[in-house]
């Protein structure tokens, strides 16, 4: 059984979303206490809009899915009980078609994005590395990447689909006047940290530093692109130089504090300042604003931008939605096939047996050997039987859908002692 418990920019403000942001070391530190508490798996997806948890459970189990999970990662977090209000919890068909939504950007802040395809590739591995899904989980992510996939393949819908990174660029275009001409600080020399680098080439921007706590990412990232790299310990002198800053990094404090920028903005004499803040939790603490000539945007900020572009694609979405539907409707069977199991082995045991039994008796009363012949005979018709069976108990159960069917099945078929 598959459970997701989860938030997302559309259900949460950054505020609480921060509080709920994974790392690696995070999610190998409490998954396992999700499966000590019965829960035979789980994947976290930790990224700047959304924080969710993919779980596999058995319908047996004491674990209360809905509320025991949740307290967990409340109490883990520290958090009041009050911000459940902000969370959705989902169950079989509905998670693994929330997650074919995330894996295709139907559920992205900007619509087709492919960025969250690598993130849930990430999500998928370290629970792999830490052993930490189940077949079930394994099936369902295969599933949702090829879902991804097709969508992408077979619709428009990423033609011109815009990055957080694109939205943030553009965004600061808007408010300054001739982007190029000013100085850029670009603190976070990871994946969105390069895209926003692009995004601010492709506007003619060319004065831009790269800050970043592994200095020789930094350099790298300065080198590809033709830009100066500084040392993290140079970011106040940088903030003096620079009349915007992006940030984009995993930090889980502000990295850029309100005492930080008032010394700055003494040495620049007030002029103003553009931050934009694309980190989950912020780098930029949120009383930095209150400065004057400053000005602040965080990812929520960006959301007006990124609507521009979803009306040349939406028409792209209900040939998205029905890809979907496909792979929601074939995960489902694989799901509850794997319920018929016990019956296929219960069939395919019984037939056997009875086989067995007869082969041996008809080759005692045979007068010549022929042992080879009539064993490969009876092979023959005891498999087809166990086809036809397994055939007619799918079609009776629907896939396994109607329990009570498998149980009078699996009674019809009970290997006599």
């Amino acid at each position: 059984m598959i459970g997701l418990l989860g938030l997302n920019h559309k259900t949460a403000p950054i505020k609480v979303r921060e509080k709920f942001v994974f790392c690696e070391e995070d999610v190998k530190r409490f998954v396992p206490q999700l499966i000590d508490a019965g829960i035979n798996g789980a994947i976290v997806v930790s990224t700047c809009n959304r924080t969710e948890i993919y779980f596999d459970y058995t319908e047996k189990d004491i674990f209360d899915c809905t509320s025991t999970l949740a307290k967990m990662l409340f109490d883990w977090r520290k958090a009041d009980k009050s911000v459940g209000s902000h969370f959705y919890h989902k169950f079989q068909e509905e998670a693994s078609l929330h997650l074919f939504r995330v894996a295709s950007g139907l559920d992205s802040m900007a619509l087709g994005e492919y960025q969250i395809v690598g993130q849930l590739k990430d999500a998928f591995a370290i629970a792999d590395k830490y052993e930490l899904h189940s077949p079930t989980l394994i099936r369902l992510f295969n599933k949702a990447f090829e879902a991804g996939k097709k969508v992408r393949t077979e619709t428009a819908l990423s033609k011109g689909a815009v990055s957080v990174s694109y939205a943030a660029v553009e965004l600061a275009n808007e408010k300054l006047h001739n982007l190029c001409s000013h100085p850029t600080l670009l603190l976070g020399a990871g994946q969105t940290g390069e895209l926003t680098l692009q995004n601010l080439l492709k506007k003619g921007c060319d004065k831009f530093t790269i800050i970043n706590r592994t200095a020789e990412k930094a350099q790298e990232l300065a080198n590809r692109y033709k830009g100066i790299a500084k040392e993290f310990s140079e970011l106040q002198n940088e903030l003096v130089k620079n009349d915007i800053l992006i940030t984009s990094t995993a930090s889980k404090k502000p990295l850029v504090t309100k005492d930080m920028v008032e010394k700055v903005m003494i040495e620049r004499q007030n002029k103003p300042m553009f931050f934009v803040d694309l980190s989950v939790p912020h780098n930029v603490a949120s009383d930095v604003a209150e400065i004057e000539n400053v000005f602040v945007i965080d990812v929520d900020d960006l959301q007006a931008v990124v609507e521009r572009t979803f009306g040349k694609r939406r028409g792209e979405i209900e040939k998205a939605e029905k890809i979907i539907a496909e792979f929601v409707t074939d995960f489902s069977d694989w799901q509850h096939t794997r319920n018929l199991t016990p019956t296929f082995q219960n069939i395919s045991d019984n037939f056997k047996k009875i086989n067995e039994a007869e082969l041996e008796g008809f080759i005692k009363r045979q007068s010549k050997d022929n042992t080879d012949e009539a064993s490969m005979y009876a092979d023959h018709i005891t498999n087809k039987f166990i086809r036809l069976m397994i055939k007619n108990v799918k079609s009776i159960t629907d896939n396994g859908r109607k329990k009570e069917y498998i149980e009078l099945v699996n009674d019809l078929f009970k290997i006599a002692p």
